[in-house]
């Protein structure tokens, strides 16, 4: 694991009680955004550098990296919820 793998996971590690790290200090330490840094954390994660980590945290990671993932996207108003596409000819039903 190199010195910024090394950083990303133990910042990753120290704010996992808290939700993950600000956007701003994701950007003031390693100069990416918070989706950036979670595809680091996230490929860490795959690969066998984090082997170390204890599952608990392993999988308490993962699951932040999905929870902040899902916050991130844009959520569709009620009045469109409801609404299905038909896939074949792209047509609301």
């Amino acid at each position: 694991m190199d010195s910024l793998d090394s950083r990303i996971l133990e910042t990753a590690l120290r704010w996992l009680p808290y939700g993950g790290p600000p956007t701003e200090e994701i950007l003031v330490d390693f100069g990416m955004t918070e989706l950036r840094f979670d595809q680091h954390v996230a490929r860490i994660l795959h690969s066998d550098s984090a082997s170390h980590l204890a599952p608990g945290d392993r999988a308490t990671l993962f699951n932040q990296l999905q929870n902040r993932d899902e916050r991130r996207r844009p959520s569709i108003p009620a009045r469109f919820s409801s609404l299905s596409l038909d896939r074949t000819t792209g047509t609301a039903g």
